[in-house]
């Protein structure tokens, strides 16, 4: 049973009948295809078929996830026409900032687990997935703030109530520049009596890290040229120092309550344990960190998601009612004793020796989320989904005390005279707390004229209000700050969409609707160190304290088809956004940032995707994205120009796959599969005060194959991944500390990796 059942329309259940059942067979038992998969998506928070849905959605099911061999959030986003990837924040595991549209920036795009929201910069394991779903385009009138360019749903699998099903994979491979990596998962769904059943699933990984660190024997004195000594021990080189272990699993129960209530707990939780930050020094290829010193870089990330939702069905319609509780903790840390070092040497003007100086950052969500939504099913040309929604989240961001041993004494010495410039070694501690609460009433109403025209009209009102509270030390923030700030708006979201529906097998579409992303305060920027910078780029830090929400209008026209009896689907739309008072993160070479509503940008392009099956043993897909998103109206800013791009926007995503079935003998079919991905150019100002400095990233590719035996219960797989070993820069790190200039750390794809996985159905 469905968290999300809604009655099926007739004509989703025409298609439904023949092309998922033999897509089904086929992908899991090697047997001629006839049909292209009918994949039913609730993007809508109504059952219905992709092809049916007025909206721009791209819909992998779980089956195509497990045939192509992803495992990551990457692994499928780069198959996702005009979905890019980037990182802006602090390390690693909180920086991931996917974008849709061209909309780039934290918070633009919502990231679903079922039906809770959870960190856009999550990176779950893809195991035990019913679908995943990516809507283009503002979902502002039924997912709220966070989704202004699009929205990420991860749709799990649910235990059935008369079924008994399971499977366990394992798999081993090997890396470029690394060792091997090795995982197992498994699942198994049982009922446990008539009205109950459990779905259980578990895995646990390794991965081999590619980053070697080596002893850095020198330095060049900023004051003389001189080449200097470094006075710490020569620790030679220390290999793959970014391993890392995960482990991670979900319990889901089906309790059928009554013939019309049914209720469904959830507890889902990951936990990953990195030895080291996988970034690359310099270039993309470069896998030596040249250090002064051999201090880790050591991380951890354990989420957990626990909700419960009744499903309940009514008389013309079905009540959804979710609560969710979702917590997550980051523990990062970095060494910080290069850029003291550059800082000292290069900036201040006082050449000292290197200190061992590691710097973490913590960060605790906590999340409060309910929905109560009910979805009418009148048998008139009016149905409608209304709802509320409120969520409390709390996030918990230290700094611990970043000691520097030696370093104050050091200085006095250089200088010869007693300025405890930095009093107690300690360079940086901060500790503070922001708690974001949103209320919001939804609701979408669609009129049916006829069986070929209809019309959608909905919006969004809501209620946010973000509170703000730091304490802050240390030579880095030129000595002790508090901040106390508070932020709150309402608004309301609209939203219309008209659809034409000549035949079962077109569907025509125009939309406009608005999107928003909830305002929020800056930290502190201390004087002291970032003043003269804030000055040279026009900036005031007491005027620069908050920020507003900002929004914008898309506009969409596409359509969707299937020709051949179903044999070939072709979707396309083409889209124009206007996005005003765009919330720009300046990032200051000081090591500190700020938010500021700049100006205005436009972002327009199309996406086509084409499915077919032009034999009984042969699947084809391909899918193109071309964003054109600038600047403007700089709005005043500093360091922006007109016609700037929107950072970390690739202009052109392509994907496309081959796959082909076919037999190995009387008792095994096999299948071979290949696909590629193409990013084009971008830019990122990660690191840069300026967009003048806007950093290229060049366009990368990258191609993988598969060759798979299988019958009804065993399955065995060769695979390739990235076979011709490209390396992407996907983002220059923000770094935890601040980059130390000519040395960027940049976020870059896995190298190629060959393995082989085996796989058993029970």
């Amino acid at each position: 049973m469905s968290i999300e059942k809604n009655k099926v329309p007739n004509r989703l259940m025409r298609r439904t009948s023949a092309s998922a059942l033999c897509l089904a067979v086929a992908l899991t038992a090697g047997v001629a295809q006839a049909q292209l998969e009918t994949i039913v998506v609730t993007a809508t928070k109504r059952s219905a078929s992709l092809q049916d849905v007025p909206l721009s959605i791209t819909a992998i099911s779980g089956q195509q996830l497990d045939i192509m061999g992803a495992e990551s959030l990457l692994d499928f986003a780069v198959k996702v026409p005009n979905l890019a990837m980037a990182y802006e924040a602090d390390g690693r595991f909180d920086s991931s900032s996917p974008s849709v549209r061209g909309v780039f920036g934290r918070n633009t795009t919502g990231f679903y687990i079922d039906n809770t929201r959870v960190n856009a910069s999550l990176l779950p394991r893809v195991v035990d997935l019913e679908r995943v779903e990516v809507l283009r385009g503002p979902q502002g009138s039924l997912y709220g703030a966070r989704s202004m360019g699009g929205t990420i749903r991860l749709i799990t699998k649910q235990p059935a109530l008369n079924e008994t099903d399971g499977s366990l994979k394992v798999q081993l491979s090997g890396v470029s520049d690394g060792d091997l990596n090795q995982t197992i998962d498994g699942s198994y769904s049982f009922p446990v009596s008539d009205n109950f059943a459990l779905r259980v699933s578990g895995y646990y990984g390794a991965m081999s890290g590619v980053q070697d660190r080596t002893f850095d024997p020198s330095w060049v004195d900023g004051n003389t040229g001189a080449v200097r000594a470094t006075n710490a021990p020569d620790f030679g080189t220390n290999e793959n120092v970014d391993d890392e272990t995960y482990y991670g699993g979900q319990i889901v129960g089906n309790w059928a309550i009554s013939d019309t209530l049914t209720f469904i707990p959830k507890l889902m939780f990951q936990s990953v344990d990195s030895d080291g930050l996988p970034f690359a020094d310099r270039t993309p290829d470069n896998t030596l960190q040249s250090r002064f010193f051999d201090i880790e870089e050591p991380g951890t990330d354990d989420w957990t998601v626990a909700s419960g939702t009744f499903q309940w069905d009514v008389a013309q319609g079905t009540v959804t009612s979710t609560t969710s509780y979702y917590e997550r903790t980051t523990d990062e840390s970095e060494e910080e004793g290069t850029f003291l070092h550059n800082l000292f040497n290069n900036v201040i003007g006082i050449p000292v020796d290197p200190v061992r100086a590691p710097l973490s950052t913590i960060e605790e969500y906590e999340s409060f989320i309910h929905e109560t939504r009910y979805s009418s099913d009148f048998d008139g040309p009016f149905q409608f989904t209304t709802g509320f929604y409120y969520e409390d989240l709390t996030l918990d961001h230290e700094y611990p005390a970043a000691i520097a041993p030696g370093l104050n004494a050091l200085v006095n010495a250089a200088i010869g005279a007693p300025a405890n410039i930095v009093p107690g070694d300690l360079i940086f501690v901060t500790k503070g707390i922001t708690d974001t609460e949103e209320k919001a009433i939804f609701g979408e109403l669609t009129y049916e004229f006829n069986e070929q025209w209809s019309v959608t009209g909905g919006g969004r009102y809501y209620e946010t209000s973000v509170d703000v509270s730091s304490v802050s030390d240390g030579f880095a923030n030129s000595g002790r700050s508090t901040l106390d700030q508070s932020q709150s708006e309402t608004g309301f979201n609209p939203k219309v969409s008209v659809q034409y529906q000549p035949s079962d097998d077109l569907n025509v579409y125009a939309s406009a609707a608005k999107g928003f992303r909830i305002g929020g305060v800056n930290g502190n920027v201390p004087v002291g160190l970032c003043g003269a910078e804030l000055a040279g780029i026009g900036l005031d830090p007491s005027n620069a304290s908050s920020f507003d929400s900002d929004e914008l209008w898309s506009y969409e026209l596409g359509f969707k088809s299937s020709l051949s009896d179903n044999r070939v689907t072709l979707n396309a739309a083409a889209f124009f956004i206007d996005w005003t008072e765009i919330q720009q993160l300046n990032r200051l070479t000081c090591g500190f940032q700020l938010t500021q509503n700049a100006g205005a940008a436009e972002s327009k392009g199309f996406e086509v995707e084409i499915n077919a099956a032009p034999t009984d043993n042969l699947i084809l897909s391909a899918g193109i994205g071309y964003t054109d998103a600038e600047i403007t109206n700089t709005g005043g800013v500093a360091g922006v120009s007109v016609g700037d791009p929107i950072q970390g926007v690739p202009d052109w995503t392509v994907t496309g796959s081959a796959q082909y079935h076919f037999d190995w003998n009387n008792a095994w079919q096999g299948m071979f599969r290949a696909d590629a991905n193409h990013y084009g150019q971008s830019f990122s100002s990660n690191n840069e005060s300026s967009n003048a400095n806007l950093r290229e990233r060049e366009a990368w590719s990258a191609v993988n194959f598969r060759l798979s035996a299988m019958n009804e219960k065993y399955e065995v797989t060769l695979f390739a991944d990235n076979i011709t070993d490209e390396r992407a820069n996907l983002a220059d790190s923000r770094s935890i500390a601040a980059e130390t200039p000519g040395r960027q750390r940049l976020v870059t794809n896995r190298p190629r990796t060959i393995g082989v996985e085996g796989r058993i159905r029970f």
